[in-house]
């Protein structure tokens, strides 16, 4: 997990102090996870984080500012590991000739749809409610989430600019559109009778299908 960002930049010199707290902060946040995946906020206990992680109770206040500052680096660690996945794919799949991006985007459409994405997608839902009522939790995973938005806009455009994409529809509203079909499944973790991998996944590859160029 990238945690570097949380420390101020240092000289050459200090590097070996700035990576042994780079290595606390990094146990700190993990464990501190671990917690708000099985107790949520609530179970978050700070002196028994830091006998976990064997490093005194000020590490906390020191590196974090206080229990708030903890669980919000923790909450943004479960939200960075999220939506990558499917930007990545997307990516990948426009290097593909014609026939192998129609595969391409049908394997994406699969793991969309899998079952295994529940979870992944749980955790978001997590973060992002978190954030309510909360605005120094609330800037941040916007920001966050407005640089994944960016990161999704790119691929569209690029899709577009090798006529995959229909150049006549917002790049923008399309990226919004894409993410909002991965992350809006997680209905389907509440419902009976959930449609099997196979369909949805043909469903989704439809939806994909209508923006491209006929």
């Amino acid at each position: 997990m990238d945690v570097e960002h949380l420390l101020p930049a240092r000289a050459p010199r200090q590097r070996a102090r700035q990576n042994r707290a780079i290595e606390k902060i990094d146990a700190l946040v993990e464990a501190t996870v671990r917690v708000l995946e099985t107790e949520g906020e609530a179970g978050v206990r700070v002196a028994e984080i830091c006998d976990q992680v064997g490093v005194s109770y000020g590490s906390v206040y020191h590196h974090f500012g206080d229990r708030e500052g903890l669980i919000r680096a923790a909450q943004f660690a479960r939200l960075r590991a999220q939506p990558g996945q499917d930007i990545a794919s997307f990516a990948s799949a426009l290097n593909d000739d014609a026939a192998s991006f129609v595969d391409s985007l049908m394997e994406i459409c699969r793991s969309i749809a899998s079952a295994e994405r529940g979870p992944v997608r749980e955790v978001r839902t997590s973060v992002l409610a978190s954030t309510h009522g909360r605005p120094e939790l609330r800037g941040p995973v916007d920001e966050l989430e407005t640089k994944v938005m960016d990161d999704l806009e790119e691929v569209v455009i690029r899709a577009q600019d090798l006529g995959i994409a229909d150049p006549a529809v917002d790049p923008r509203a399309l990226a919004a559109y894409l993410a909002a079909v991965s992350y809006g499944l997680v209905l389907i973790e509440h419902i009976d009778r959930r449609p099997s991998e196979d369909d949805l996944a043909s469903v989704i590859l439809r939806g994909f299908a209508a923006f491209m160029p006929s």
